[in-house]
């Protein structure tokens, strides 16, 4: 067995200086930054070698980028690849994630035919998603333009007789998965901390020559590379204070802190809800340049919709309006039609439904044959998915069968009329997204492409109330599918009842990694939830960071984050927590975050409200005293 590991030199996004940002053309200017290695390709790559310990063969480390990545191919010789790949070439740049999928493909065609001399016995493994875009859409339209099975979200594995078998995180539990052939292409989750080089190793890496190949020794498509190539467009970049001022305030008297979080609280109550509603209507006399319905994509488990995706229906509902188009879902499964009440009562118009019994279970290929095949028989002009899990495996392989482009995580969707030179576009969906790490928005628009494909943050968008009376249409459709299209075959899979169902908690405390151990968690989380809780006159229930579940400090069903729960409660408290990509994903659309952290750099402190600086084990005993003389 062989081994191909994508890596990528990303900006340290912890000192970028202002002189780098070019908020006119919306770039960033990365000669001025200092480059790392992406920090979950670490991970990747400690996987990867892990596998080749265990079961032999080759590791070839594979990037794309300026000359100066030669940095990250160094480091991951250093610890243990055999080979190193830089694509780079002028004309790759400026490419969104498609336009990088498909050159990456091409190289990755190019060593199994002359450095694996035509063995087709490997398998790609690359980081959940890169610090500098957070998409996670790179490593499945790879695997869609390979025609292969892609793993996401994987922990773990083991050879079984030669054999692979993985584990990974689904939303409500874990199952284990093998793959049907090879190659395929496996992404993980943080798995194990990174490798360290020896002076030795270090030196041998820098003694070896490297190859580097361009666009054309690639054989790559001008047409689907670069900026020609690239299927969405950042038309604005701007700083998150623009959006929100949200600026944290440490404060580490905590008798003053608590009447700051009490009055912000009272503050949050007085606020009265309001669902935001577009404004748009098409210019008189002008058609806009995507014609259809707005779709959602439905997400079910177990015979219930995914809550995230009755939030998307609110959303295509103020969309559609603004275009005088209707709502349709799209439902995929094995007897699932039952659901379509459901759906039409939160807002769809018209109902797809793709059932077959091979679409018992949510496997990435089939999956996206059937949406795939609903999207060329009724033509939507755009469609929405949950940046859940499932959506961040499903989106990427749909939009990139369907030549359509796909921004990733937004947070804000509007109708716009866009002009920009000689350019003009109507009635186009305009895509708000946050970028490297929160540090910057962006503002994306769909270009070259059949339909516009979003995924939206869980909890971003606002469910309608269900109206029973409201009155739709169900479309049947027949996938053509076969055995041959699974791509990989599910050996068990263990689901995690949610006992906690901290999505509608008004009050959450969690605890992380920070912890130390299971005693501590027990020590200082449970009773500083329940004196807060008594403190605000609300029920506090407990969450946790995902290491922290699988330290063993807490069951899965009280885990926050992108493989965990989204939540939007009014206050969140986050303690020993570090602030990872997936942690924050489920939790920053809290009206009110304090954090506890003896690191001043956290990345948790750049979503809080409020801050403490300090060892919990100090603060948290002194802070349970102060709610509780407070609230008695």
């Amino acid at each position: 067995m062989n081994y191909i590991v994508l890596i990528k030199q990303v900006p340290d996004i912890k000192n970028i200086p202002k002189e780098a940002w070019d908020w006119e053309k919306g770039t960033l200017k990365r000669g001025l930054l200092d480059n790392v290695c992406n920090e979950l390709d670490k991970q990747a790559l400690a996987f990867a070698l892990k596998m080749k310990a265990k079961n032999g063969g080759k590791a070839v480390s594979l990037t794309m980028g300026p000359p100066f990545a030669k940095e990250v191919l160094r480091y991951a010789l250093s610890i243990g690849a055999d080979a190193g790949v830089l694509l780079t070439d002028r004309k790759l740049g400026g490419a969104d994630t498609a336009a990088t999928a498909y050159p990456l493909a091409q190289a990755i065609r190019k060593v199994e035919k002359e450095i694996f001399n035509g063995d087709r016995n490997y398998i790609i493994v690359s980081g959940m998603q890169s610090i500098d875009g957070d998409t996670a859409q790179v490593p499945p339209q790879i695997a869609e333009e390979l025609g292969i099975a892609h793993i996401a979200y994987a922990t773990s594995f083991n050879f079984d007789k030669g054999n692979l078998k993985v584990e990974r995180i689904t939303r409500k539990g874990t199952e284990t998965v093998t793959p049907r052939s090879f190659p395929c292409l496996v992404t993980t989750t943080e798995w194990a901390l990174p490798l360290n080089a020896s002076f030795s190793k270090t030196r041998w890496a820098h003694s070896q020559e490297l190859y580097l190949w361009s666009a054309d020794d690639v054989a790559a498509d001008e047409s689907h590379i670069g900026l020609a190539g690239s299927r969405t467009n950042v038309v604005k970049i701007f700083s998150p204070k623009d959006v929100s001022q949200k600026d944290c305030v440490f404060e580490n008297d905590l008798g003053k802190l608590v009447g700051m979080l009490k009055e912000a609280y009272a503050n949050k109550l007085e606020v009265a809800e309001e669902v935001e509603k577009s404004e748009y209507h098409l210019p008189e006399g002008k058609k806009g340049d995507y014609q259809g319905d707005v779709w959602v994509y439905a997400e079910q488990e177990g015979g219930e919709v995914n809550p995230a995706s009755l939030e998307l229906l609110g959303k295509a509902m103020e969309l559609a309006g603004s275009l005088g188009e209707k709502v349709g879902a799209v439902l995929v499964g094995e007897g699932v039609k039952g659901l379509s009440r459901e759906l039409i009562a939160c807002g769809a118009d018209k109902v797809y439904v793709a059932e077959h019994e091979l679409l018992e279970n949510f496997l990435p290929v089939p999956y996206t044959k059937a949406v795939s095949g609903l999207i060329g028989k009724y033509k939507p002009q755009m469609m929405l998915f949950s940046a859940t899990p499932l959506g961040r495996e499903l989106a990427p392989r749909v939009a990139y069968r369907t030549d359509s482009g796909l921004t990733a995580d937004c947070t804000g969707l509007d109708i716009v009329d866009f002009k920009r030179g000689d350019r003009e576009m109507v009635g186009i969906l305009m895509q708000t997204r946050p970028a490297l790490g929160g540090n910057i928005m962006a503002s994306i628009i769909t270009k070259n492409s059949v339909l516009q494909i979003s995924t939206a943050r869980p909890g971003v968008m606002r469910a309608l109330e269900p109206d029973d009376t409201r009155q739709g249409e169900v479309f049947e459709f027949v996938p053509d599918i076969g055995e041959a299209d699974l791509g990989t075959r599910i050996i068990s899979a263990e689901s995690r009842q949610l006992t906690s169902e901290l999505r509608d908690a008004a009050v959450i405390v969690s605890g992380g990694r920070g912890l130390k151990a299971k005693d501590g968690f027990n020590k200082y989380i449970y009773p500083l939830a329940e004196s807060l809780g008594k403190f605000l006159g609300q029920e506090a229930m407990v969450g946790a960071s995902r290491l922290a579940v699988e330290a063993g400090f807490i069951d899965r069903s009280h885990q926050v984050g992108q493989t965990g729960q989204t939540v939007k409660p009014k206050v969140y408290v986050a303690i020993g927590i570090s602030g990872a990509v997936q942690h924050l994903t489920g939790m920053q659309n809290s009206d009110i975050i304090l954090a506890i952290n003896k690191e001043p750099n956290a990345r948790i402190f750049r979503v809080a409200d409020f801050g403490i600086l300090g060892n919990l084990e100090e603060i948290v005993p002194e802070l349970i005293k102060v709610l509780d003389l407070r609230g008695a």
